[in-house]
């Protein structure tokens, strides 16, 4: 499995592996452009706020619950199944705003 864009510009840029998975120390080991075009937007507060290694495991009820306790199901129209697919979508796309911002910050690292 593919680091994050985050997790390969830390890797390429030198710094160690963690094995923790943690978004916010991937990104302060990377070039301060990425870490400016990513603190603070709305797609990355969201992905720090929902990430966490051990949701793969979880299963639709665990998942329910996680999102519940995280309170991102407020608001969300319709039955459980929507809100959790309302709340999945939204996270995959701010992983692909990220992944795209991430991509951009790479390809012009090594252009220089």
């Amino acid at each position: 499995m593919l680091a994050p864009p985050a997790g390969r510009l830390a890797l390429h840029g030198g710094a160690g592996h963690d094995a923790r998975h943690s978004l916010s120390n991937w990104l302060s080991k990377c070039p301060t452009s990425l870490h400016e075009a990513l603190k603070g937007s709305a797609e990355w507060n969201l992905l720090v706020a929902l990430r966490d290694n051990g949701i793969r495991y979880l299963s639709f009820d665990g998942l329910l619950g996680y999102l519940r306790n995280k309170g991102y199901l407020l608001g969300k129209k319709g039955g459980v199944e929507s809100k959790v697919r309302a709340v999945t979508k939204d996270l995959v796309d701010a992983a692909e705003v990220v992944h795209k911002k991430g991509l951009a910050v790479w390809v012009s690292s090594i252009k220089k």
